[in-house]
C-alpha cells in the first residue's frame, strides 16, 4: 500500500489565500497532464482545459462572475476575489453529451491532487458558471477559447499558498452504509 498517496489525498485542502508567486510553466504542464489522464466514461475525454495565467483576464473573469452574481442575488463580503489571487485558473468545459461533468471533476480532482505532489496548493472553484448570467455566452467562451459545442462546468486555481494549510473541516459519520 502506498501511504504517501493516501496522506496526500487526505491532506489536500480548498485552500484560499495565495502569495502572488508565479506558477513555473513546467509544473502547470505536469498538472495538465494529470488532468489529462483522468478516467472518462468510455474512454471519451470530452473536456477542454483552458490554462489563465494573464492578470487582466483572471480580473475580467472575477469581474464577470461577480455582476452576474449579483443580478442573480447573490452578495458577497466587500473585497471578495473569486479566486483568492490565486496566480493560476484553469477553466475546465466539456461536450455537451452524457457524463460530461463528472469526467471533468474527475480531471479537476487529478489536477487538484497533482498540483498538491508539486507543492502547490488548489481550489476547485463553481462559481464561474454565474458570469453567463450577465454577459454573452459565444462571446465568454471566444474569450476562454472554449470549443463549439462544450459548456463551461467549473475552474480550478492553482497557486503557492500564503499562510498555513488549514485545518480539515469535520467530516460525517453518518455517510456510509455497508451491505455485506
Amino acid at each position: 500500500m502506498n501511504q504517501a498517496m493516501i496522506d496526500l489525498i487526505c491532506d489536500r485542502r480548498s485552500v484560499k489565500s495565495y502569495l502572488s508567486k508565479p506558477v513555473a510553466e513546467e509544473l502547470i504542464q505536469q498538472i495538465i497532464k494529470c488532468g489529462i489522464y483522468a478516467p472518462s466514461a468510455r474512454n471519451k475525454q470530452n473536456w477542454h482545459f483552458t490554462v489563465i495565467t494573464n492578470p487582466e483576464t483572471i480580473e475580467l473573469i472575477n469581474t464577470l462572475t461577480l455582476t452576474g452574481m449579483e443580478k442573480l442575488g447573490i452578495q458577497k463580503e466587500p473585497g471578495y476575489h473569486l479566486f483568492y489571487h490565486a496566480p493560476v485558473v484553469i477553466v475546465m468545459s466539456s461536450a455537451i453529451e452524457g457524463f460530461s461533468e463528472l469526467n471533468c471533476g474527475c480531471a479537476l480532482e487529478n489536477m487538484s491532487l497533482a498540483a498538491k505532489a508539486l507543492g502547490l496548493d488548489s481550489c476547485i472553484i463553481g462559481q464561474t458558471r454565474y458570469m453567463y448570467h450577465q454577459a454573452d455566452v459565444n462571446d465568454l467562451n471566444r474569450l476562454l477559447k472554449i470549443p463549439e459545442g462544450y459548456q463551461h462546468d467549473a475552474s480550478l486555481i492553482i497557486g503557492y499558498r500564503q499562510g498555513e494549510n488549514p485545518e480539515p473541516k469535520a467530516r460525517r459519520d453518518d455517510i456510509v452504509d455497508y451491505i455485506r
